[in-house]
């Protein structure tokens, strides 16, 4: 399975990807150049795509400040930049700046996003993410293909090719039971057809104390996503520690001889241990 992106760029999206997630927050005190180290540990700690959220801007500095940030991103790495945003003036500035993808948890619903989207070569990530929470006698994998079903009706409709669609399942207003029968039911969105993407750790709530103090769970979850194939991309900001553990599983799971699965193995644990300073550095700082 390959993806589309702008500028005849495709990504082999045959064995999982890792996504790194730089949140931008109202009044955010960090520098670009932070932000530019963030993206760049990431990347050399395994990420292959990065994605900028930008889904709350509270100020005209703020919204300002979107491109300068991104374009930065863009120079600074060699890897597709995503956005996550509803809003249409940072989703224009985005594609303006030159992301490969919007990330969009109301399926471009907002007024204008559609035709803004479907004028450009953005490929389109389609995340469920209702306002309201989910009742936990629902069928949830019921629930989300429909909102599935209708809004890549809608963006066929508007022109958006297929080929430049991807699906996210990731629930925020969910039951910690509810989210992790998601999870275990993957398989079920396949028949969309498209690369699916889920969020890590964000879809093992970490409201709850026993999944906080086990952060060992949000890899055995990579690690399933990545062994079951159901999962093409996942988005997190624990980086080094998923990509890892699914670079890891992968070659296991290859033919690999175990001479080359060693320098693999110490080659992928070098560049981590060379980035893990940085990215513990700037977390504290967020």
């Amino acid at each position: 399975m390959k993806l589309r992106l702008p500028n005849d760029r495709n990504v082999d999206l045959s064995l999982t990807k890792v996504m790194g997630t730089i949140a931008l927050v109202k009044d955010d005190s960090r520098t670009i150049d932070d932000l530019v180290m963030l993206a760049t540990n990431y990347v050399k700690s395994g990420a292959e795509l990065i994605e900028v959220g930008a889904k709350s801007y509270g100020t005209e500095k703020d919204e300002t400040r979107l491109p300068s940030v991104i374009g930065a991103i863009l120079n600074s790495v060699d890897v597709p930049v995503a956005v996550n945003s509803n809003s249409k003036e940072i989703i224009e500035q985005a594609i303006n700046a030159g992301v490969s993808m919007i990330i969009t948890t109301d399926g471009l619903k907002s007024e204008g996003v559609m035709d803004v989207v479907k004028n450009s070569e953005v490929a389109v990530c389609l995340n469920y993410s209702p306002m309201d929470a989910i009742p936990e006698d629902k069928d949830i994998v019921a629930t989300v293909s429909e909102y599935f079903y209708e809004r890549i009706d809608a963006c066929l409709e508007a022109g958006i090719s297929r080929k430049k669609l991807l699906i996210d399942p990731s629930l925020v207003k969910a039951s910690v039971r509810t989210r992790l029968k998601l999870i275990g039911r993957l398989d079920s969105f396949k028949s969309f057809a498209l690369p699916i993407c889920v969020a890590l750790p964000h879809q093992i709530p970490q409201d709850d104390p026993f999944l906080k103090d086990n952060r060992a769970l949000s890899l055995t979850a990579a690690i399933f996503c990545s062994s079951a194939k159901s999962v093409q991309i996942v988005r997190t900001n624990d980086v080094s520690e998923i990509a890892i553990a699914i670079g890891f599983w992968q070659i296991m799971a290859s033919k690999t001889k175990p001479f080359r699965l060693s320098k693999t193995i110490v080659r992928r644990l070098r560049n981590i241990r060379d980035t893990l300073r940085d990215l513990k550095s700037i977390r504290k700082d967020k």
